[in-house]
C-alpha cells in the first residue's frame, strides 16, 4: 500500500501546478512530496516532471502516468465513500442541499422534525441554494429539488416527493389598495417581483392565457420573493406547497384561485445508489412526509 502514496502525491502535483500548492492540498512540507516524487523518478527510472524556476510541467512520460494516477485518486475515494455508506449505524452529520423556498414548507419542517425526534444521532446540516449544485462535489448527501432542471444530472438517484401547483399570491393589503382582480389581463397592471420570469399558461374550464410579465423585481433568492410578497410589494408564482402556512393565516391570498397553473415537480436526490444508514434513515422521513402532506 505504501508504493501508492508517490502515485498520489503524484496526481495532487498535477492537480495543483506546484510542489508547494499540492503539499498545501495534502497536509504535507514541500520536501515530503518532492521527495515522493524524486522516489518515483528514482525507482522507475523516467523523468516525471521538468522542472523550473517558474513552473513544473509534466513530461510525456508525466502526462501518461498522470493520467493513470488521477484515476487511482478516484477508485480511492470512491472506495472510501463506500465504506462511509456500508455503515449501519444512523448517525453523524447529514448534509442537505434544499432551495430559500422548500425550508418553509410544512411538509420539510414536520420531515426535519421528525428526523430529529427519531434519528438524534443524526445531525442535519443544511445547505442552502437557489441554484444547481455538484452534490458530489459539495459532499451532499441528499437534496431536494424542482423545476424543469432538477434532473438534468444523469449521475443522481431522483425519487419523485411532490407535485405542487403554482399559485398568484398577494398580500391581502396589496389588494386592498386596488381594484379587484378578476381577469388575467388585469394582472399587467400590478407590480411583481419574481426569481424565476414570470411566463406561464393559466387555464379555467375552456379559457387559456398567456401570461408575460415584463417588468417585474427580480429577487435572486426565492425567499426573498416570498418575504416581500408578504410585506405587500407586489404580486409573484408561487409554489402552494411552499406558502400554503401563509395562506392558512391570511398573510397571503391567492390571486383568480379558478385559474390554474402548471405544476412543479419535487425530487429527493441523493448523489450514488448505495446510502449510508442516516441516508437512508433521512430518504425514507422525507418520502412519508411529504406524501402525507400532499394527501392532507
Amino acid at each position: 500500500m505504501q508504493d501508492t502514496k508517490p502515485l498520489l502525491v503524484f496526481a495532487a502535483v498535477l492537480e495543483h501546478g506546484s510542489m508547494n500548492a499540492a503539499a498545501a492540498a495534502l497536509g504535507m512540507t514541500p520536501s515530503a512530496v518532492s521527495q515522493h516524487i524524486n522516489r518515483l523518478e528514482s525507482v522507475h527510472g523516467i523523468k516525471l516532471l521538468n522542472r523550473s524556476t517558474r513552473r513544473l510541467t509534466p513530461t510525456n512520460a508525466g502526462r501518461t502516468l498522470g493520467s493513470y494516477c488521477r484515476r487511482l485518486r478516484d477508485t480511492l475515494d470512491q472506495t472510501h465513500t463506500a465504506i462511509v455508506n456500508l455503515k449501519t449505524e444512523p448517525a453523524g452529520e447529514l448534509h442537505m442541499a434544499l432551495t430559500s423556498g422548500v425550508i418553509q414548507a410544512p411538509a420539510f419542517q414536520t420531515a426535519l422534525a421528525r428526523l430529529q425526534h427519531e434519528y438524534p444521532q443524526i445531525r442535519p446540516v443544511l445547505h442552502l441554494s437557489d441554484t444547481l449544485e455538484n452534490l458530489q462535489q459539495a459532499q451532499i448527501d441528499m437534496a431536494i429539488r424542482g423545476g424543469e432542471r432538477a434532473l438534468d444530472d444523469p449521475n443522481l438517484v431522483a425519487r419523485h416527493l411532490v407535485t405542487w401547483p403554482y399559485q398568484i399570491c398577494a398580500a391581502p393589503d396589496y389588494l386592498a389598495q386596488h381594484p379587484p382582480i378578476t381577469r388575467p389581463e388585469q394582472l399587467h397592471a400590478h407590480r411583481w417581483l419574481h426569481f424565476a420570469p414570470v411566463r406561464t399558461t393559466l387555464h379555467c374550464r375552456n379559457e387559456s392565457y398567456f401570461l408575460d410579465i415584463a417588468d417585474s423585481m427580480y429577487c435572486n433568492q426565492i425567499a426573498a420573493v416570498h418575504s416581500l410578497t408578504v410585506s405587500g410589494f407586489g404580486l409573484s408564482e408561487q409554489v402552494i406547497g411552499e406558502v400554503e402556512a401563509l395562506v392558512a393565516d391570511g398573510r397571503l391570498k391567492i390571486v383568480l384561485p379558478e385559474w390554474t397553473l402548471p405544476p412543479v415537480n419535487l425530487y429527493l436526490v441523493t448523489p450514488y445508489r448505495v446510502q449510508s444508514a442516516k441516508t437512508e434513515a433521512a430518504v425514507q422521513i422525507f418520502q412519508e412526509s411529504f406524501t402525507q402532506g400532499e394527501r392532507v
